[in-house]
């Protein structure tokens, strides 16, 4: 009996670690257009890998220079969107002038090994967002997704 309660307590921790260390190897940014900012702000402010931005220098940079000595799992963004456009508070980003931020976005599969969320319920709909999501994948190397 307490040969089996010492295994089931060792598989529960190594299992509560492993979920702990994937949780802990995903970066967040908020960025300061995203909806429900304020509940974002009660649940993620001080913890670690969480990057509220409010920079006037393009998004797409600050999330390169935030992972630039660092690796994520997934890359989790809370960010306002419409169909076929990304619409962080430094730049609106779509399919037609994702090339320009060309330099960042490569940089980003270098350190993101998972994938990028999107919390949207519209970036990706519609021709536009498909459109989108392409350009994104094509520059970064990385699956987009949304929740």
């Amino acid at each position: 009996m307490k040969r089996t309660l010492l295994i089931s307590a060792i598989a529960i921790g190594i299992a509560s670690r492993l979920v702990a260390q994937n949780l802990g190897n995903d970066y967040i940014v908020v960025d300061q257009s995203a909806p429900n900012l304020e509940q974002l702000k009660t649940q993620y402010i001080g913890q670690a890998k969480v990057y509220f931005n409010d920079s006037a220098k393009p998004a797409p940079y600050i999330i390169t220079m935030m992972l630039y000595s660092n690796t994520a799992v997934d890359l989790h963004l809370f960010v306002a969107t419409q169909p076929g456009s990304i619409n962080f508070s430094s730049v609106k980003i779509t399919s037609g002038n994702a090339g320009e931020f060309a330099q960042y976005f490569k940089d980003w599969k270098s350190r993101v090994s998972g994938k990028v969320i999107i919390h949207s319920t519209d970036v990706f709909t519609t021709a536009a967002g498909l459109s989108l999501k392409t350009k994104l994948t094509e520059l970064t190397g990385l699956d987009f997704i949304t929740p």
